[in-house]
């Protein structure tokens, strides 16, 4: 008789972050011949929704993961090729089993706090409700563990019951309209949660005049038959300041500062799902139309699910930009491990005095969170003011991008 040999399919690492994912859909069924590099199924993770492709060839003789599941961490077995009932009964199950703890421990783990918590308000707190409250919650199936008395002595009273079913009520209805979060929103709120309580934030603020950056757009879209936006030119100018300023390009990981010798700058980019942060690399290397076109095609890829992990992994610095919504002015979150992100708003028209006379100027408010732990306030105000010079006097903004010419 032929033995075939077992190969287990694990949960891949789809980017350095990775740690779990959702299966969203199966491409393969049982008794399907496999091959290398046939697509086997969908994996959601926290940042998009890629394909997995087989690295051995067999028949598929086991789906260990259903379809949904959601939270399986890497490296986990998900599917069988070849083998017998003898290998997936003794080589998986206890793998499988383990698995499906870690999913469901946090729910069994969450349940007994309840419970417990639920039988020691019964043992610590004596309830004091009028006759007329006790009959009416036993009638309504009301327990009165929860609800706070407005009568004599904190007694519950008849009112009290009647805003409990009231609350309880509203609850209900709200609740209808409730859905589980995507594993990207998972990851985005708890890196979020994790950045803004573990990285000691601060913050700066500077206006800026930008008319002498919208003439130089106007020259470059009207010479050039293409189409920037004023973004693209303040990702190239955010690259430029970072470049001046390597003292910014730096991490602070496990207690170790880190310093990275390219400007790579991350643009956040809004989904459905959440939000993913593409990179332009070496931008400050880039002229303002290659920087354009790529921005255009990472979002597009963005949009899509087709980014890949390493147009999406590291970045230096990033910018987040809300001018489109008509945003002034915000704070950003910084994404670990970089220590800085800079947040833009819309472009103003204020008055403002030029050459002894009052006129309308465009002003733009940008502000730049700094990580405390690797950044002081000098350091990061430099790069914020340097930014803040190379948009209002674009000059080396243009001098310094190899794709334009004279105009």
């Amino acid at each position: 008789p032929i033995n075939f040999m077992t190969v287990k399919i694990p949960m891949p690492a789809l980017s350095p972050t990775m740690t779990e994912g959702t299966l969203t859909k199966w491409l393969i069924k049982v008794g399907d011949q496999v091959k290398a590099g046939d697509v086997l199924a969908e994996i959601e993770t926290d940042k998009a929704t890629m394909e997995v492709e087989a690295v051995d060839e067999g028949k598929v003789e086991k789906l260990i993961v259903e379809e949904g599941t959601s939270n399986i961490p890497v490296n986990s077995t998900i599917a069988i090729l070849d083998g017998d009932d003898k290998d997936q009964n003794e080589g998986d199950q206890d793998q499988t089993k383990d698995t499906v703890g870690k999913i469901k421990k946090k729910e069994i783990l969450d349940n007994n706090v309840v419970k417990k918590s639920s039988f020691e308000k019964k043992l610590g707190k004596k309830i004091i409700a009028s006759p007329y409250a006790k009959s009416l919650a036993k009638k309504d199936k009301l327990t009165l563990d929860n609800i706070i008395g407005s009568g004599p002595g904190g007694r519950v009273i008849k009112r009290d019951l009647k805003n409990q079913k009231t609350s309880q009520s509203s609850i209900k209805t709200s609740q209808e309209n409730i859905s589980a979060p995507s594993s990207m929103r998972k990851i985005i709120a708890d890196r979020t949660v994790k950045s803004k309580q573990t990285v000691p934030h601060f913050y700066l603020t500077i206006e800026s005049k930008v008319d002498k950056l919208l003439q130089l757009r106007k020259k470059i879209n009207e010479n050039f038959g293409t189409k920037i936006s004023i973004n693209d030119m303040l990702v190239k100018a955010l690259a430029l300041a970072q470049m001046e300023n390597p003292l910014t390009n730096v991490s602070w990981v496990e207690g170790q500062v880190i310093k990275y010798s390219s400007v790579d700058v991350s643009i956040a980019v809004a989904l459905k799902e959440g939000l993913i942060t593409p990179i332009v690399k070496n931008a400050d290397k880039k002229g303002l139309i290659e920087i354009s076109k790529e921005i255009k095609e990472l979002v597009n890829k963005a949009k899509t699910g087709k980014l890949q992990p390493d147009e999406y992994t590291g970045g230096t610095i990033s910018i987040s930009n809300l001018g489109m919504f008509g945003v002034i002015e915000f704070s950003a979150i910084i994404n670990p491990p970089q220590s800085s992100i800079l947040a833009v708003g819309t472009i103003k028209k204020i008055p403002g005095v030029i050459e002894e006379e009052i006129r309308p100027i465009s002003v733009l408010k940008s502000t730049l969170s700094a990580d405390h732990r690797v950044l002081d306030g000098a350091v990061a105000g430099k790069l914020l003011n340097d930014f803040h010079e190379i948009i209002e006097d674009p000059f080396d903004l243009w001098l310094k991008s190899s794709d334009m010419e004279i105009i």
